[in-house]
């Protein structure tokens, strides 16, 4: 069974939700994992936070086994840039995103950008911003 509800308490660390269902008399779920892409590049990036709201499916009616399957886009919340852009926005306005339509990485970052390690350049470096 599939219900929809706010995400009352986060836990990123063990990668669960207790998730609060107005439906149903505001009853609050036990931890459910979050349901997160697989492979070597997993990351809780996008984890959903307190007050989301989220998509969680039950194995059973008492609804203590399930999983929150994460947040979705409504009426109130249209996704971050367009349609040909693909990538990560932060509420501070910082962002990662790739633009095929342009065939470009976008990248900004309010606080700057830290690079550890070497750095190649295999192209010109264009500044508009004085110290290069």
């Amino acid at each position: 069974m599939n219900f929809i509800g706010q995400v009352s308490t986060a836990d990123p660390g063990s990668g669960s939700v207790r998730v609060t269902f107005p439906d149903r008399d505001n009853m609050v779920s036990a931890p459910l994992p979050v349901i997160t892409p697989g492979g070597w590049g997993r990351t809780n990036a996008a984890f959903p936070e307190p007050g989301d709201t989220v998509l969680c499916a039950f194995l059973d009616n008492d609804r203590s086994a399930g999983f929150c399957l994460g947040t979705y886009y409504g009426s109130e919340d249209a996704p971050p840039g367009y349609v040909h852009q693909q990538g990560v926005w932060f509420e501070d306005g910082s962002f990662v995103f790739y633009d095929r339509s342009t065939r470009m990485l976008n990248i900004k970052a309010v606080g700057g950008i830290k690079i550890e390690g070497d750095l190649t350049v295999t192209g010109n470096i264009t500044s508009s911003g004085g110290v290069l």
